[in-house]
């Protein structure tokens, strides 16, 4: 059975459109992929609060944790 090390690329979540991902977001994707880095998933990080003028309860995404595996050398 293969064993795998991991890494975790973080990163801060502008508004949700494509323009507010960093720059070299891709770049750094197709680095890791010709390092041997399998992309696993990506999470979001939230963040909460309690708006007062409507006495709700909100949360909104800050940032992003993208997951990436690849076989563990022997």
């Amino acid at each position: 059975m293969a064993c795998y090390e991991y890494k975790l690329l973080h990163f801060k979540a502008g508004l949700a459109t494509e323009s507010s991902l960093p720059d070299d977001l891709n770049l750094r994707f197709d680095q890791l992929g010709k390092e041997g880095w399998e992309y696993v998933e990506m999470k979001p990080i939230q963040s909460s609060g309690l708006f007062f003028v409507f006495i709700a309860v909100f949360s909104r995404t800050k940032s992003f944790v993208a997951i990436f595996r690849r076989v563990k050398p022997n």
